[in-house]
């Protein structure tokens, strides 16, 4: 005797469910807000670690030729070197 697999249609069911209730979350909730909203400390964050940008240049030459050149452990300040040019490219 074949038995059947039943299948069940929970998962046609939930996916429609949550397309309903996405859809109500976009009609009633405020949108997000866009990246004009971010703090100040944010931006200078972002414009510090983002390639090219005035911030960034300052950032590095600030951090290789005063940073790195203080700490007295050298191989400390190779790691310390080496994870800001990763960070700052």
């Amino acid at each position: 005797m074949t038995c059947r697999q039943h299948t069940p249609q929970t998962d046609v069911w939930r996916s429609a469910t949550m397309r309903a209730a996405s859809d109500l979350v976009e009609r009633v909730a405020p949108p997000s807000p866009s990246y004009e909203w971010r703090s100040s400390t944010m931006q200078t964050l972002e414009a510090a670690v983002t390639p090219g940008t005035t911030a960034n240049f300052a950032v590095t030459f600030t951090v290789t030729t005063l940073l790195i050149p203080r700490i007295p452990y050298r191989p400390l300040a190779m790691a310390v070197g080496f994870a800001a040019g990763s960070i700052l490219h």
